[in-house]
């Protein structure tokens, strides 16, 4: 009761703030603590009214009068930060009934162009819609007006237009509504309108179908994976393990701690099947010595780059960005070839493994995962963005 009372309070400061989505966050979180606070059922019972758009909803996505579009941009974070980013608007797209279009400009630290669109260097499209059909039709937010819409991102963290996530963005009559900061899955979800797939599906379940659906990687790059898991995964069984160490060091109070819990989870797994082999995925060279130290030949790794410092490899100087991002997809589709998985809660990498699968029960453990929960409300309130990966 004191815990939900406590979110209460805090979702009701928010809202007098102006910042009513992570007033909804915080709301949310004290009816899970408490469903019968009254505070949070009429604050997003205000929120709600609030809204022009409920009850507005198109029959099915993209039945509207005339086409309306929703560009995705570049989060500027790591790689499946980014990716998550798309996703949640692809998911906003279909409640709106918008076409979703997504251009990872120069901002991206994996564009290897100046004026291309990154994310076509790691996936197909996500709609047919392409960058001139937005051209000469009118735009939210105002930051945007007589702007190229494949420029830098102004206003991202501060000032006009700045952090507009969700609920901001459904309620628009503009053609072109362009999203540039990220919102969080579980702030999407409550607002499917009843005629939506997703309606009422858990967490997990819409992440993996919306995975399946928008996700299409490049032929190339699944071809890479596929000539790596065909030289070394062999007919073993294998268990894959995802660490995080770099930047994320600086990053999450007590990592070193939450680290060393895998060794008890793994070395079970190990031990109930000692034929197989470890698959470590890490953008952590001093991590992966020691796994290489721990366990011999049973470690597998793939030779990408990797940082020896707290710099995320992300960050390092003279790196070839799309080859970084590459290497972190090769690595997570690699990850999820295996039998087995254990990775951190609150890394975008694990959580996406996670998703890119239904794993069988028992099979997958990810460490802290409530931590992912708070990470995304501290993306929308930190002044300075995280660096998630």
């Amino acid at each position: 009761m004191q815990e939900a009372a406590g979110y209460a309070q805090t979702a009701n400061e928010y809202l007098l703030s102006g910042r009513r989505d992570v007033a909804e966050l915080y709301a949310r979180g004290a009816l899970e603590a408490d469903p019968h606070n009254a505070a949070a059922q009429a604050l997003l019972a205000k929120l709600a009214s609030a809204l022009r758009w409920p009850g507005r909803f198109p029959a099915a996505a993209g039945n509207a009068a005339r086409p309306r579009y929703l560009l995705i941009r570049e989060w500027s974070q790591g790689f499946w930060s980014d990716v998550d980013h798309v996703l949640g608007m692809c998911l906003l797209a279909e409640i709106a009934g918008r076409i979703p279009l997504v251009w990872w400009g120069a901002q991206s630290r994996f564009s290897a162009s100046s004026s291309g669109n990154a994310w076509e260097q790691f996936f197909e499209p996500v709609s047919h819609a392409t960058i001139a059909d937005l051209g000469p039709l009118g735009r939210f937010p105002a930051k945007w007006q007589g702007q190229p819409l494949t420029g830098p991102v102004r206003n991202r963290w501060s000032g006009e237009g700045s952090r507009l996530v969700g609920l901001e963005l459904l309620d628009r009559d503009e053609e072109v509504v362009v999203s540039d900061f990220h919102t969080g899955m579980k702030a999407l979800l409550p607002w499917l309108p009843a005629w939506h797939a997703l309606a009422g599906a858990s967490l997990q379940d819409a992440y993996r179908s919306l995975v399946r659906k928008y996700l299409r990687p490049r032929a190339a790059i699944l071809a890479e994976a596929e000539r790596f898991a065909a030289a070394h995964f062999g007919a073993r069984p294998l268990i894959g393990v995802h660490v995080r160490g770099s930047d994320k060091v600086e990053e999450v109070s007590g990592l070193e701690a939450i680290l060393g819990r895998y060794f008890e989870d793994l070395e079970a797994r190990l031990r109930a099947r000692p034929e197989a082999g470890l698959f470590l995925l890490t953008d952590d060279e001093r991590v992966r010595a020691y796994y290489a130290q721990r366990y011999g030949a049973r470690l597998l790794c793939t030779p990408f780059a990797r940082s020896s410092s707290n710099v995320g490899v992300h960050y390092l100087a003279g790196r070839d960005p799309a080859r970084t991002g590459v290497e972190v997809m090769v690595d997570a589709y690699l990850a999820a070839r295996c039998d087995e998985f254990i990775g951190l809660g609150f890394s975008n990498v694990s959580l996406y493994v996670s998703y890119m699968k239904a794993w069988p029960p028992g099979s997958c453990q990810l460490l802290d995962v409530n931590a992912h929960e708070i990470w995304n409300v501290m993306s929308l309130v930190m002044d300075a963005p995280p660096g998630a990966g």
